[in-house]
Protein backbone atom coordinates (compact mmCIF):
# COMPACT_ATOMS: atom_id res chain seq x y z
CA UNK A 1 0.00 0.00 0.00
CA UNK A 2 1.34 3.16 -0.68
CA UNK A 3 0.13 6.28 1.22
CA UNK A 4 0.41 9.96 -0.58
CA UNK A 5 -0.37 12.65 2.11
CA UNK A 6 -0.64 15.94 1.13
CA UNK A 7 0.90 19.16 2.92
CA UNK A 8 -2.52 20.27 4.19
CA UNK A 9 -2.25 17.48 6.42
CA UNK A 10 0.85 18.48 8.25
CA UNK A 11 -0.92 22.03 8.07
CA UNK A 12 -4.10 20.79 9.90
CA UNK A 13 -1.53 19.16 12.30
CA UNK A 14 0.39 22.59 12.83
CA UNK A 15 -3.37 24.22 13.26
CA UNK A 16 -4.91 21.89 15.60
CA UNK A 17 -1.47 22.78 18.28
CA UNK A 18 -1.23 26.13 17.12
CA UNK A 19 -5.10 26.62 17.97
CA UNK A 20 -4.17 24.97 21.24
CA UNK A 21 -0.97 27.05 21.90
CA UNK A 22 -2.83 30.07 22.03
CA UNK A 23 -6.07 29.31 23.94
CA UNK A 24 -3.27 27.96 26.58
CA UNK A 25 -0.72 30.20 26.30
CA UNK A 26 -3.27 33.27 26.36
CA UNK A 27 -2.69 35.80 29.69
CA UNK A 28 -5.68 34.58 30.98
CA UNK A 29 -4.86 30.74 31.04
CA UNK A 30 -1.79 31.88 32.87
CA UNK A 31 -3.74 33.75 35.59
CA UNK A 32 -6.91 31.22 35.58
CA UNK A 33 -5.74 27.55 35.68
CA UNK A 34 -2.46 27.81 38.07
CA UNK A 35 -4.77 29.62 40.54
CA UNK A 36 -5.81 27.82 43.46
CA UNK A 37 -8.37 30.47 45.38
CA UNK A 38 -11.55 30.22 43.33
CA UNK A 39 -12.24 33.97 44.36
CA UNK A 40 -8.84 35.21 42.33
CA UNK A 41 -9.56 32.86 39.78
CA UNK A 42 -13.65 34.04 39.02
CA UNK A 43 -11.73 37.71 40.02
CA UNK A 44 -9.46 37.21 36.62
CA UNK A 45 -12.36 35.58 34.37
CA UNK A 46 -14.66 38.55 34.99
CA UNK A 47 -12.14 41.01 34.43
CA UNK A 48 -11.36 39.67 31.24
CA UNK A 49 -14.91 37.78 29.95
CA UNK A 50 -14.23 38.45 26.01
CA UNK A 51 -10.40 36.96 26.76
CA UNK A 52 -12.20 34.06 28.50
CA UNK A 53 -14.53 33.35 25.85
CA UNK A 54 -12.32 33.14 22.98
CA UNK A 55 -9.63 31.41 24.95
CA UNK A 56 -12.83 28.20 25.47
CA UNK A 57 -13.42 28.74 21.88
CA UNK A 58 -9.62 27.68 20.41
CA UNK A 59 -9.37 24.99 22.80
CA UNK A 60 -12.92 23.33 21.50
CA UNK A 61 -11.22 24.19 17.90
CA UNK A 62 -8.41 21.99 18.66
CA UNK A 63 -10.23 18.91 19.61
CA UNK A 64 -12.43 19.47 16.09
CA UNK A 65 -9.91 20.03 14.22
CA UNK A 66 -7.83 17.29 15.52
CA UNK A 67 -11.04 14.43 14.73
CA UNK A 68 -11.49 16.26 10.77
CA UNK A 69 -7.75 15.98 10.52
CA UNK A 70 -8.13 11.90 11.36
CA UNK A 71 -10.97 11.57 9.26
CA UNK A 72 -9.69 13.47 5.95
CA UNK A 73 -7.06 10.65 7.24
CA UNK A 74 -9.27 8.03 7.04
CA UNK A 75 -10.77 9.62 3.61
CA UNK A 76 -7.53 9.41 1.78
CA UNK A 77 -6.92 5.68 3.07
CA UNK A 78 -10.55 4.92 1.93
CA UNK A 79 -9.28 2.15 0.03
CA UNK A 80 -6.74 0.11 2.36
CA UNK A 81 -8.26 -2.30 4.71
CA UNK A 82 -7.43 -0.93 8.02
CA UNK A 83 -9.26 2.05 6.93
CA UNK A 84 -12.80 1.17 8.43
CA UNK A 85 -10.13 1.08 12.18
CA UNK A 86 -9.55 4.83 11.57
CA UNK A 87 -13.43 5.74 10.68
CA UNK A 88 -14.37 4.23 15.03
CA UNK A 89 -10.75 6.31 15.51
CA UNK A 90 -12.92 9.28 14.46
CA UNK A 91 -16.39 8.54 15.69
CA UNK A 92 -14.56 7.90 18.76
CA UNK A 93 -12.55 11.43 18.80
CA UNK A 94 -16.29 13.62 18.06
CA UNK A 95 -17.40 11.87 20.76
CA UNK A 96 -14.67 12.97 23.04
CA UNK A 97 -14.65 16.51 21.24
CA UNK A 98 -18.97 17.11 22.00
CA UNK A 99 -17.38 16.32 25.54
CA UNK A 100 -15.09 18.83 25.75
CA UNK A 101 -17.07 21.57 24.21
CA UNK A 102 -19.56 20.78 26.48
CA UNK A 103 -17.24 21.07 29.18
CA UNK A 104 -16.12 24.17 27.42
CA UNK A 105 -19.55 25.77 27.77
CA UNK A 106 -20.34 25.18 31.38
CA UNK A 107 -16.93 27.27 31.87
CA UNK A 108 -18.42 29.93 29.61
CA UNK A 109 -22.00 30.05 31.15
CA UNK A 110 -21.56 29.23 34.75
CA UNK A 111 -17.71 30.72 35.60
CA UNK A 112 -18.79 30.58 39.30
CA UNK A 113 -19.15 27.06 39.25
CA UNK A 114 -16.11 26.79 37.34
CA UNK A 115 -13.79 28.70 39.77
CA UNK A 116 -15.29 26.63 43.09
CA UNK A 117 -14.85 23.41 41.20
CA UNK A 118 -18.73 22.66 41.63
CA UNK A 119 -19.66 21.35 38.02
CA UNK A 120 -19.76 17.20 37.29
CA UNK A 121 -16.31 16.10 35.67
CA UNK A 122 -17.75 13.22 34.57
CA UNK A 123 -17.75 14.92 30.67
CA UNK A 124 -14.24 16.25 31.18
CA UNK A 125 -13.06 12.54 32.61
CA UNK A 126 -14.85 11.08 29.47
CA UNK A 127 -13.51 13.72 27.17
CA UNK A 128 -9.74 12.34 28.02
CA UNK A 129 -10.19 8.88 28.44
CA UNK A 130 -12.45 8.69 24.83
CA UNK A 131 -9.72 10.91 22.90
CA UNK A 132 -7.13 8.56 24.89
CA UNK A 133 -8.83 5.67 23.46
CA UNK A 134 -9.76 6.98 19.96
CA UNK A 135 -6.06 7.75 19.46
CA UNK A 136 -4.98 4.33 20.37
CA UNK A 137 -7.29 3.03 18.26
CA UNK A 138 -5.48 5.33 15.48
CA UNK A 139 -2.17 3.70 16.19
CA UNK A 140 -3.79 0.33 15.99
CA UNK A 141 -4.96 0.82 12.94
CA UNK A 142 -1.55 2.24 11.67
CA UNK A 143 0.34 -1.03 12.72
CA UNK A 144 -2.35 -2.79 10.58
CA UNK A 145 -1.12 -0.67 7.43
CA UNK A 146 2.29 -0.90 5.58
CA UNK A 147 3.26 2.21 7.26
CA UNK A 148 6.18 2.72 9.46
CA UNK A 149 5.16 0.52 12.69
CA UNK A 150 6.48 3.09 15.04
CA UNK A 151 4.13 5.32 14.60
CA UNK A 152 1.23 3.12 16.02
CA UNK A 153 3.24 2.12 18.73
CA UNK A 154 4.08 5.62 19.38
CA UNK A 155 0.03 6.09 19.65
CA UNK A 156 -0.60 2.98 21.41
CA UNK A 157 1.66 3.53 24.09
CA UNK A 158 1.18 7.21 24.73
CA UNK A 159 -2.09 7.06 25.32
CA UNK A 160 -1.95 3.67 27.44
CA UNK A 161 0.36 5.73 29.30
CA UNK A 162 -2.04 9.10 29.41
CA UNK A 163 -4.76 6.47 30.41
CA UNK A 164 -2.84 5.21 33.36
CA UNK A 165 -2.01 9.53 34.06
CA UNK A 166 -6.19 10.12 34.16
CA UNK A 167 -7.01 7.03 36.34
CA UNK A 168 -4.48 8.40 38.73
CA UNK A 169 -4.54 12.00 38.34
CA UNK A 170 -8.26 12.48 37.30
CA UNK A 171 -6.80 15.13 35.02
CA UNK A 172 -4.40 15.38 31.80
CA UNK A 173 -3.18 19.15 29.90
CA UNK A 174 -5.07 17.97 26.79
CA UNK A 175 -1.55 19.55 25.30
CA UNK A 176 -0.15 15.90 25.23
CA UNK A 177 -2.90 14.64 22.80
CA UNK A 178 -2.13 17.39 20.42
CA UNK A 179 1.70 16.78 20.72
CA UNK A 180 0.88 12.99 19.80
CA UNK A 181 -0.87 13.59 17.17
CA UNK A 182 1.42 16.29 15.69
CA UNK A 183 4.18 14.15 15.56
CA UNK A 184 2.30 11.30 13.82
CA UNK A 185 1.30 13.51 11.48
CA UNK A 186 4.87 14.93 10.86
CA UNK A 187 6.04 11.07 10.71
CA UNK A 188 3.17 9.99 8.16
CA UNK A 189 4.42 12.71 5.83
CA UNK A 190 8.05 11.93 5.90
Amino acid sequence: MEVRLHASQRDRDHRRVALFLCAAFTPISFRVFPEKSATRKLGVIRASPTAWLVTQILFGLGALVTAIGIGLFAYALRRQPSAWLIWVSVAVLLVAAILWLWHLYERIVDPVAFAEGRWPRWPLLAYFMLTEIGLAILGYALLRSDLAPWIGWMLIGSMVLLFVLTLIYRDIPPLMFYLVTLIAGIALLA
